[in-house]
């Protein structure tokens, strides 16, 4: 299989998204981003809220799997690599692209924008990070990146102009420390998902 940029670019995310790591995108990853979400910010979210962010963890996941080809309720690597081939096929950016972004950006908000002012502080955004797993020199060099304005917050067009670049550009080096470098990406784990 030939990994291009843009396909290792949407490994890395694929990578962060497989919380148990088996090369398989299922609800329960989601869940299981949700639970840390809720052990790293103890006591923030109500009843309420968690019901709704359960609800839209398991919508974005069930449009993710419309595009897929795959059987049942999860998408493997190979299903994801598909869909992002498609995906970049033509030279306009894809509806698939410009949806994912968005509900990417409406997902982070959801679970970072702790205060509801419409965007997220270093402390929300650390949040984020932490329950994917990234290092706090990510963390730092993702939010002075994103921070287009310098005014110490992210705002949903800042994020949302910022993805969609990510997602849609074919340059490996683009925008990488949104989501940490490729290099992050366990080897074995890497090796796995293109042999299996």
């Amino acid at each position: 299989m030939l990994i291009t940029d843009t396909i290792r670019k949407w490994m890395l995310f694929f990578y962060l998204m497989d919380t148990n790591k088996d090369g398989v995108l299922e609800p329960r990853d989601f869940e299981e981003l949700l639970k840390r979400l809720y052990q790293t910010r103890k006591g923030l979210f109500n009843p309420a809220e968690k019901r709704y962010l359960r609800y839209m963890t398991i919508k974005n996941f069930d449009r993710l799997l419309m595009e897929s080809d795959g059987k049942g309720r999860k998408i493997t690597v190979h299903e994801w690599i598909r869909i992002i081939k498609r995906s970049n096929e033509g030279h306009e950016k894809s509806h698939f692209i410009r949806w994912f972004s968005a509900s990417v950006v409406r997902f982070l908000f959801d679970l970072c924008d702790h205060n509801k002012d419409g965007f997220i502080d270093f402390d929300e955004f650390e949040t984020l990070y932490k329950i994917l797993g990234l290092n706090r020199g990510s963390i730092i060099n993702a939010f002075k990146e994103l921070d287009i304005n310098r005014d110490g917050r992210l705002s949903k067009s800042e994020m949302y102009e910022a993805i969609n670049d990510y997602f849609s550009s074919s340059n490996a080096t683009i925008d990488n420390h949104i989501f940490g470098q490729i290099k992050n990406i366990n080897p074995d784990y890497l090796s796995k998902l293109v042999i299996g």
